[in-house]
């Protein structure tokens, strides 16, 4: 008998041994993490607000995890290379994805077929950043609002020209509500990322091109552009002197927006590790600032799961927005 009972006590601190592992596995995980470099894969070439906003991100980010955090610059197809290299990466905790209405809300619509899910394949952490948008003309047009650029639209059906960074991106998708509402026709000429878009644009290749409100204030500055309209809902503090849209009879109000995602099945303790960090450097005031100087103002903290219902509730919001403009890509 005490053989029988000395071996089941020793099964029983094996098995008790075993079981505290387990539920120690996850907290010594967090303590643990991050041990090595973190991959945050932008689906957008370098050199766009985009990508200077992330690179800031990945600074302040890397700062508090006391790891660095990587930039993977993966351009092409208005961000859907770089989203199903995302989707298909290990869920590891080691890359992250930079997310934005464009590819989280108006890609799964206005494209035919999508090589990622949103919402199946990817786990939101949090978002970060608000980018509004302007319409912006060439410096030499004749036209210093939408009543004058709408004119000059007129009288010469299909020859004005309007860049964007790629087929089905928010410059296009504006420049499509703005021909719909005002009945005229513009040729949309893509490029592959906003760089290029706007050295067209500064080039005189193009004659229009909708672009994020940081770029356009700093060409207006130096003369090199007029900026007619903001397409938010209040004027935007950089271009005060600048009306909006809605003030020029356009119902539309509309800007970007940016936040880090995960593949799915990524550890739960590291999304909320991660959520953490972010939303504490949102509340800080040293990473606002530096988001505010590159032209896009800080997004308000969200936890994990109001960020995963804000991208759902995105994707409906954009889909009823282009499917009323009709915009529908193969």
């Amino acid at each position: 008998m005490r053989t029988i009972h000395a071996f089941g006590r020793r099964a029983v601190l094996a098995l008790a041994a075993a079981a505290f592992g387990t539920f120690a596995a996850a907290p010594a995980m967090a303590q643990a993490y991050p041990n090595r470099p973190i991959k945050l894969i932008v689906p957008w070439p370098a050199g766009g607000v985009t990508d200077a906003s992330a690179r800031l991100l990945a600074q302040h980010l890397g700062d508090r995890l006391k790891q660095n955090v990587v930039v993977d610059n993966r351009a092409g197809a208005n961000g859907r290379i770089g989203a199903e290299l995302a989707a298909k990466s290990p869920p590891d905790g080691y890359t992250f994805f930079l997310a934005s209405a464009e590819t989280h809300a108006i890609n799964p619509t206005v494209f035919a077929s999508v090589p990622y899910d949103p919402i199946k394949d990817f786990v939101a952490i949090a978002p970060y950043a608000i980018n509004p948008f302007t319409v912006t003309a060439r410096a030499d047009i004749k036209a210093s609002n939408m009543k004058e650029a709408v004119a000059l639209a007129k009288a010469s059906p299909g020859k004005l020209t309007s860049a964007s960074w790629g087929i089905g991106s928010t410059s296009q998708i504006i420049l499509e509500m703005i021909k719909g509402q005002a009945g005229i026709d513009v040729l949309h000429v893509p490029f592959q990322g906003e760089a290029p878009a706007v050295t067209a644009l500064l080039g005189s290749q193009v004659d229009l091109m909708v672009m994020p409100a940081a770029r356009a204030d700093q060409l207006s500055r130096d003369g090199k552009v007029k900026v007619l309209a903001v397409t938010t809902g209040s004027r935007f503090a950089l271009l005060k002197d600048v009306p909006t849209l809605s003030e020029q009879g356009y119902k539309i109000d509309v800007a970007n927006w940016f936040g880090v995602v995960a593949p799915a099945k990524t550890p739960p303790e590291v999304v909320q590790k991660v959520n953490e960090e972010i939303n504490a450097l949102l509340r800080g005031n040293e990473f606002p600032e530096a988001l505010r100087k590159l032209g896009v103002d800080a997004h308000p903290a969200m936890t994990a799961p109001q960020y995963q219902k804000f991208i759902e509730t995105e994707g409906t919001r954009w889909g009823t927005v282009i499917k009323a403009a009709r915009i529908r890509l193969e």
